[in-house]
């Protein structure tokens, strides 16, 4: 529940106004069905995939974030190097204590090697989640500059995020970057017309 309202705090960094910028339930929700349908049609394609693995990493992927809040990256950098590794210790500890809360010790370690195994980003089902995961960002981008942001400031998560998305070997979410940037273009290319 706490997911609902949490912001994806990081989109602030980006000029988005408090009252845009989307909880991480949303978030988590665009990334499972992306995820999921990238992982179908692979398997459809004769890829071995469990889509099982996938959507449950993808459920589970921003769970800490209920009790950690969205810590984002513009944070991060007044840490230094240590940044990083202090929001991965921090998210570790809040899942161990959601699991804690489970009454079923199995499922617990169901829970907890799927968040691993994420984490890990060595299986071809955690590198389609963090695929997802970056597709989302991408139609999010989209998504705000429809809404009247600035390209030009959100110019340095998208090319992040793109080159994010080629690192992990999934050749239909490079293609769906791909078809995504093309959106993009075209969308800027309507707006600069209209003024």
């Amino acid at each position: 529940m706490h997911l609902k309202i949490v912001p994806r705090s990081g989109w602030i960094s980006y000029r988005i106004s408090k009252h845009d910028v989307e909880p991480v339930s949303s978030h988590s929700y665009s990334v499972a069905t992306i995820a999921l349908t990238i992982s179908e049609i692979m398997r459809l394609r004769n890829q071995d995939v469990s889509v099982e693995k996938v959507v449950r990493m993808a459920l589970l992927h921003d769970l800490p974030e209920s009790l950690t809040f969205d810590i984002s990256k513009a944070y991060l950098r007044y840490l230094g190097r240590s940044g990083s590794k202090l929001k991965t210790n921090l998210e570790w500890k809040a899942f161990k204590q959601i699991l804690k809360g489970l009454d079923n010790r199995r499922l617990a370690r169901i829970f907890l090697a799927a968040l691993e195994e994420y984490s890990a980003s060595r299986s071809v089902e955690a590198r389609v989640v963090h695929c997802a995961d970056a597709l989302d960002l991408l139609l999010q981008v989209v998504e705000y500059e429809r809404m009247g942001y600035s390209k030009a400031t959100l110019d340095p998560i998208w090319n992040e995020t793109r080159s994010k998305i080629t690192c992990c070997g999934i050749s239909l979410a490079s293609e769906w970057s791909r078809e995504l940037e093309r959106v993009r273009e075209k969308q800027g290319r309507r707006r600069r017309r209209e003024c």
